[in-house]
């Protein structure tokens, strides 16, 4: 058994933490959203979990040093106003690729993501709630998540045991009182 490398934690806390604060390009997503980037990604989780897609495909397939922000940042923009996006490039077919198929690193990220937006773990508290509580409290789920997953030949053995730790640490944040039993390793957020 293995865990992601550090650049792969890394990659995923710095493209999840830009993703919510909307610096992926911030100008471009800025101008071609009249400023609404926050409003937006919070009424359209689809949004969120497709750029999430876009990256893992990215992440998986190129081994990438660093994620291609910008390239997401160009898929947002092309996924809600399309009217205005005759100048950015088309994604190629396998980068938007959305299918949730086995138990592959690539699947399991997906997987997780369309968790994370869906399921409810506390009562009154939604996706819309953790985008408005901002990209630190996002970030620190999924990087719990990379942290916690266990693989074997990019097989991920673990996928409930990974949500069920962001689940502790999502309800310490939202109900007074409960105390996480998360350890330190858990909750480090991996930088390169």
């Amino acid at each position: 058994m293995t865990q992601l490398s550090v650049q792969q934690k890394t990659n995923i806390r710095h493209f999840i933490y830009y993703l919510v604060n909307g610096t992926l390009d911030f100008e471009l997503l800025h101008t071609r959203l009249n400023g609404q980037y926050h409003e937006i990604l919070k009424s359209n989780s689809e949004v969120f979990f497709k750029s999430c897609c876009v990256f893992i495909n990215q992440e998986t397939t190129l081994n990438l040093d660093w994620p291609q922000v910008k390239r997401i940042a160009q898929f947002i923009c092309k996924s809600l106003v399309p009217q205005k996006a005759e100048d950015i490039n088309d994604l190629e077919g396998w980068e938007t690729n959305f299918n949730i198929e086995g138990n592959s690193l690539e699947s399991e990220f997906k997987n997780f993501s369309k968790w994370f937006i869906e399921t409810p773990i506390v009562t009154d508290v939604s996706y819309i709630s953790y985008i408005h509580d901002g990209a630190s409290f996002v970030e620190q789920c999924f990087a719990i998540w990379a942290n916690v997953i266990e693989l074997k030949e990019d097989i991920v053995l673990n996928p409930e045991h990974g949500k069920a730790r962001v689940i502790e640490y999502i309800k310490s944040y939202y109900l007074p009182g409960y105390k996480d039993n998360l350890e330190d390793w858990e909750c480090e957020l991996h930088m390169c």
